[in-house]
């Protein structure tokens, strides 16, 4: 209990220390309307190997528009308006777009442009141990089909340090964010995707 007071005290949070998980979580993303950030994802195997390294930049904001784009060592981008999902390999020329819906799987980021009422509804929030400076969570869904078993974020200062999503087959996909900035003005135009001419695109109509 002192910990977790001592926590609270140094990140200057006018929380009652027997706050629920989900308010706390909420107090670190109420006064967020946008996130833009640089991110390295790195996806490890279950004994710990990494499969796969990528970089890239995002941009987030409420309700639920994203812009996420890895750059290295391959181009794919993930956009939303809050109403179409586009899914765009860049390198294969390939676009697939679908309706946005509330199964967060294919762009977990999406949980920081949400209702914290919505994520409550679809997931198991429990705080982690942390450092004296960070709040951690991991969010459980509720919907056993889910592609990942947990998803664990942190913030440090209210703003995004890391996400961490874990899978069915032992593999974890660690993401790092850096330079991150809050409250940035962002144009809405950002999340409007314009089909590239002579990609091929497939619409994913459920």
């Amino acid at each position: 209990m002192l910990r977790f007071i001592s926590s609270v005290f140094l990140c200057l949070t006018y929380l009652s220390v027997n706050a629920a998980p989900v308010d706390i979580l909420a107090e670190q993303m109420r006064d967020v309307n946008t996130i833009t950030a640089q991110f390295e994802q790195k996806i490890y195997d279950d004994k710990n190997s990494v499969m796969q390294d990528a970089k890239g930049h995002l941009s987030v904001k409420r309700p639920r528009q994203l812009y996420w784009l890895t750059e290295d060592p391959y181009e794919h981008l993930v956009v939303t308006d809050g109403t179409d999902l586009w899914l765009y390999d860049i390198d294969l020329e390939q676009v697939n777009k679908e309706k946005f819906n509330a199964d967060l799987d294919r762009a977990p980021a999406l949980l920081l442009s949400g209702d914290v009422n919505a994520i409550k509804n679809n997931y198991l929030i429990e705080q982690l141990k942390s450092e004296k400076d960070q709040f951690s969570f991991r969010l459980t869904p509720k919907n056993k089909q889910s592609v990942f078993t947990a998803l664990d974020i942190i913030f440090q200062d209210k703003k995004l340090v890391s996400m961490i999503m874990f899978d069915n087959f032992d593999q974890r996909t660690v993401i790092l964010f850096s330079n991150v900035i809050n409250n940035k003005p962002i144009d809405d135009k950002l999340f409007t995707f314009t089909i590239p001419e002579g990609v091929d695109v497939i619409i994913n109509e459920q």
